[in-house]
């Protein structure tokens, strides 16, 4: 559990720091984006089901107690790990760098302070977000450096629909 203090006080600060300066939302999709180069893709998590509202995808809780999901930024595969509590999609360096979405160094701001230190982060664009058949288009996002593994936030899970765990899976839309 002391493991997962850190990530936490990391999306916390993302929400109280950069979400307010994302005030850039009339700016045109694409604007900054680079081309995007294609690798071998992720296998499949998120296991689309259909019901009266449409659909919903359905993701088992893995080992370590948590819900990754395989999306798909600008056409690349990407693995999220879904947070609930992180307001904003947050993407590791190494998948920014891959989407062609890596802010130049000047961009990274300090965004958080915990005990191991100051975090760095800087805000992105994504064009197009596809989660379990769901499209998204113009999903606010920040890179943070240091993060491991890309956060599927709020951003992105608001626009998807009702987010509910029934047991050891977790129901995104629908």
């Amino acid at each position: 559990m002391n493991r997962l203090l850190p990530p936490a006080l990391l999306i916390v600060a993302i929400a109280v720091v950069v979400a307010p300066r994302l005030d850039d939302r009339d700016q045109p999709a694409g604007e900054g984006a680079a081309a995007i180069s294609s690798d071998a893709p992720l296998p499949e998590r998120a296991q689309p089901a259909t019901d009266a509202f449409g659909p919903q995808a359905s993701i088992d809780r893995d080992a370590s107690g948590q819900f990754h999901v395989d999306a798909e930024v600008e056409g690349t595969p990407v693995r999220f790990l879904v947070d609930t509590g992180a307001d904003l999609v947050a993407l590791a360096p190494d998948d920014a760098q891959r989407l062609g979405l890596m802010p130049d160094a000047g961009s990274f701001r300090p965004i958080l302070r915990t005990a191991s230190g100051t975090g760095y982060g800087a805000p992105v664009r994504i064009d197009r977000l596809v989660v379990a058949d769901h499209e998204l288009e113009n999903v606010d996002a920040v890179v943070v450096r240091g993060l491991s593994v890309s956060l599927l936030g709020q951003s992105a899970l608001r626009r998807l629909g009702p987010v509910s765990l029934d047991g050891d899976r977790l129901l995104i839309g629908g």
